[in-house]
């Protein structure tokens, strides 16, 4: 095979005339092949049965993943009311989609908070009661000081 040069090509992709024999020739050519495309019988009903099949196939994939959101809200819930979780925390909080990470948030959830330790347990505590000798001292300079009357005579 020789590889093709310019002037092949350009002979090749030259227009072509073609007579109104071989136009005749070719649309009677076209129409034969097209009566032999004829639909057959049965093709509205074969046509009408894949569309339903079709219909009914995107039916089953929603009602699935209805089925999938119904069975994960069904265990958010028993999760929930089995570490006494709210409704309100587990709708809101409750984010997991398995068992083992919904059981996690629910314990942290329902977990009870620690109750707030006094870290100063003197604090609040104290009381003057103006026996002590060192408390009257000071006392009587910083009124001296301040030159305010005495507070605890």
């Amino acid at each position: 095979m020789e590889a093709p040069t310019p002037a092949t090509v350009a002979a090749q992709i030259a227009p072509r005339r073609l007579t109104q024999e071989q136009i005749d020739r070719e649309v009677t050519r076209a129409l034969r092949n097209a009566e032999k495309d004829i639909k057959p019988a049965d093709y509205d009903e074969v046509r009408a049965q894949a569309e339903r099949a079709t219909e009914l196939e995107q039916k089953i994939a929603d009602l699935q993943g209805e089925i999938s959101h119904v069975q994960l809200e069904s265990l958010r819930t028993s999760v929930a009311a089995r570490f006494g979780v709210s409704d309100e925390d587990r709708a809101l909080l409750m984010t997991g989609a398995d068992e083992a990470t919904l059981t996690l948030q629910a314990e942290r959830l329902g977990a009870p908070a620690v109750p707030m330790r006094n870290v100063a347990p003197r604090e609040g505590t104290y009381r003057q009661t103006g026996d002590n000798r060192s408390d009257r001292e000071m006392s009587s300079f910083v009124n001296e000081l301040m030159g305010n009357d005495t507070f605890w005579d």
